[in-house]
């Protein structure tokens, strides 16, 4: 006696959560990710443990299930912070953008100039604020800095992003630029972090 495949039952008895599976996985590649800070390379904005909340929409939606971006609806602005899988690792990567397509750039160690314009660094309470044209986010600028050589003009569908954290991050200045192709999303938020010390990062909103 050959015995009825089971499969079918089952689908039929799990209908209800395969299809929260799908949609699950499909918001999560073409809408909206959240992904895991392993390192400090963006601190004082974001900490190891944080779990970032990341709007794929923002660049234009993304198609389900790849990297690729379906249709192009605006692009990264100096000040963001994004998420990308550049060309020297598999890993997604999250860096603030420095530098948009047409900027020139001028790094010597902890000072930087956008378009001929030292980028001004305040110190307040504490805390270190740098204030890019159209942008002011938190930032950890000690330590030693690596100086490029001459000015860099950023071409068209290229980026540079550098970690808030300058002495601790692998960023532009070491592999290069990012391509549009590669840029996944912008980070919103910071949705929870697991560890003890930020407990209370819960829902905090990033500059």
């Amino acid at each position: 006696m050959t015995a009825k495949p089971k499969t079918p039952g089952f689908i039929r008895r799990n209908a209800g959560f395969l299809l929260f599976v799908c949609c699950l996985a499909f918001f999560r590649t073409a809408v909206a990710d959240w992904n895991y800070v392993p390192s400090s390379s963006m601190e004082p904005t974001l900490y190891p443990g944080d779990v970032l909340v990341v709007n794929k929409l923002a660049y234009g939606p993304a198609v389900p299930f790849t990297r690729s971006r379906l249709l192009s609806v605006g692009n990264p602005s100096r000040g963001d912070i994004i998420t990308f899988f550049p060309s020297h690792t598999d890993n997604c990567l999250v860096k603030r953008v420095i530098g948009v397509p047409g900027d020139r750039l001028k790094i010597e160690g902890h000072r930087i100039w956008v378009n001929s314009e030292l980028v001004s660094v305040e110190h307040d309470n504490g805390q270190y604020w740098e204030l890019l044209p159209g942008a002011k986010h938190l930032l950890d600028p000690t330590g030693e800095q690596p100086i490029l050589e001459g000015e860099l003009l950023i071409p068209e569908g290229k980026y540079f992003v550098m970690g808030d954290n300058r002495d601790n991050s692998l960023d532009s200045r070491f592999w290069g630029l990012v391509d549009e192709s590669q840029v996944i999303g912008k980070v919103v938020a910071v949705g929870l972090n697991f560890t003890d010390r930020f407990a209370q990062r819960f829902a905090h909103k990033i500059m």
